[in-house]
């Protein structure tokens, strides 16, 4: 721990979840067996005992899974995620030993009512205690006093996070060793290092320079390895970078550029929910398919869908279907040519379901197919892939993922003829910040504001 505060933080979730998992775990007796029509009551001193072996498990795996720490590392969003699996982590493994200690005997309802139970209380536990810990790291009372060590791109993008973010609970006391390139909002020390320290206090030391004085930098982290205070160190490494993380190998840190947050059994859930919300939202919608089908073919001569190839995960190219919007042609005539406004090749129901997005709407058969998915950034032709990736920095990252049929970049307005660089921006954003959240927000907010779009044409 790095003061008294932060053992009084851990302390206070220690013990609020206690409390927690014993209320829980009571409640979901007293409604089983009292509550509950049917219920018989069993003596307590069967379920008493426990109380004690579950209250081990949660706080073993909350604590395994980061739930614990005092740094305001996690989202809301991750932290909500990770009481959750906890919560199914304990579950099962309390459902293996108590079968082996008590075989049949153990209600299963009871169990299932409990989990319930307290994962509804831990998470309005969590966000009350995360809301009053971010209003006082935002008032200044129990924040970390940081000093910067060093001048650059890497130091100014701190300093804006910090600036932007003051309910992470970072306080900038000063900067040191700026030569004459520090900001000028914060006190510029001088001196030696060990004054500095004396002066500012600081708990917190992050050291970054430019590639240019990369001398400079181990000179100064070499006197900082053996301080009592934090040392971070912030890599001269080009802001489109994402998931980057040290990795220890064999106590060599190696820093890995562009690691996706997106773990394996996640990649399998967000294909059973594609699949299943997409089979009964197809089902669901298959008469307006059929109706949309047939006028467009009334409306125009030729195919019903126009099939184009394009580019998802892994680099791997598909046919993307949508309904035909323009008047027919050959194939591969004026095929990368890009749509502008009054178009004279959109015919006029074409025009149509191109600015409400109805013409998009075949792709969720890519989505069963297993080619995209509902959500995710939107992919784009072969021939202008290659081209972007040698004029775009970051732009090959958009393919750590399945593409989608709408993404964060298109709900925040970036569809159609708009900013390349800014949709590249929230289509990384994306791929760095994913969650479940993170998609069922997208999905509602395409409902919200991304059907009808001024740049839609």
């Amino acid at each position: 721990m790095d003061s008294e505060k932060d053992y009084s933080q851990f302390l206070m979730k220690l013990v609020v979840d206690t409390i927690i998992i014993y209320i829980a775990w009571f409640a979901s007796y007293f409604l089983r067996f009292y509550v509950i029509p049917g219920g018989i009551g069993e003596p307590i001193n069967i379920f008493a005992p426990m109380s004690v072996l579950v209250w081990v498990l949660f706080l073993y795996f909350l604590n395994h899974n980061r739930l614990y720490r005092v740094a305001p590392s996690l989202t809301w969003q991750t932290e909500i995620q990770l009481l959750l699996y906890s919560s199914v982590q304990v579950f099962l493994t309390l459902t293996v030993i108590l079968y082996y200690l008590y075989g049949r005997r153990v209600s299963r309802l009871t169990i299932a009512l409990f989990m319930v139970v307290v994962s509804i209380l831990l998470i309005i536990e969590r966000v009350v205690i995360n809301r009053r810990l971010v209003r006082l790291r935002a008032s200044g009372k129990i924040a970390k006093r940081v000093l910067l060590v060093g001048y650059g791109d890497g130091v100014a993008r701190y300093i804006d996070e910090v600036v932007a973010h003051p309910e992470n609970g970072f306080q900038i006391v000063g900067q040191y060793d700026a030569h004459h390139h520090g900001d000028k909002r914060y006190v510029q020390f001088d001196g030696t290092l060990e004054d500095v320290l004396a002066t500012a206090r600081p708990q917190i030391i992050v050291i970054g320079y430019p590639t240019a004085a990369r001398i400079e930098e181990k000179a100064m982290i070499a006197r900082c390895y053996d301080l009592i205070q934090r040392v971070l160190v912030i890599p001269d490494l080009p802001y489109s970078m994402i998931g980057s993380k040290i990795l220890d190998f064999h106590s060599i840190p190696v820093m890995q550029l562009n690691d996706v947050s997106i773990t394996f059994f996640q990649r399998i859930g967000k294909r059973l929910l594609d699949f299943s919300l997409t089979l009964v939202g197809t089902i669901m919608i298959s008469p307006l398919l059929l109706l949309l089908a047939i006028l467009v073919k009334i409306s125009s001569p030729g195919p019903v869908l126009y099939k184009q190839k394009r580019v998802t995960m892994d680099g791997k190219e598909f046919m993307m279907l949508k309904f035909r919007s323009m008047a027919d042609r050959p194939p591969g005539e004026e095929d990368g040519k890009w749509t502008t406004k009054d178009d004279p090749r959109i015919t006029p129901f074409g025009k149509f379901i191109r600015r409400t997005s109805l013409d998009e709407l075949p792709q969720v058969f890519n989505v069963l197919r297993g080619e995209m998915s509902l959500i995710g950034p939107r992919p784009e032709r072969p021939e202008l892939v290659k081209k972007f990736i040698h004029e775009i920095p970051g732009y090959q990252l958009r393919h750590k993922v399945k593409a989608g049929i709408t993404g964060w970049a298109q709900v925040n307005g970036y569809r159609g003829d708009t900013s390349l660089e800014g949709r590249i921006e929230y289509d990384l954003a994306y791929i760095k910040n994913w969650s479940f959240l993170l998609d069922f927000k997208i999905f509602v907010l395409t409902f919200v504001r991304g059907f009808i779009n001024k740049n839609a044409y």
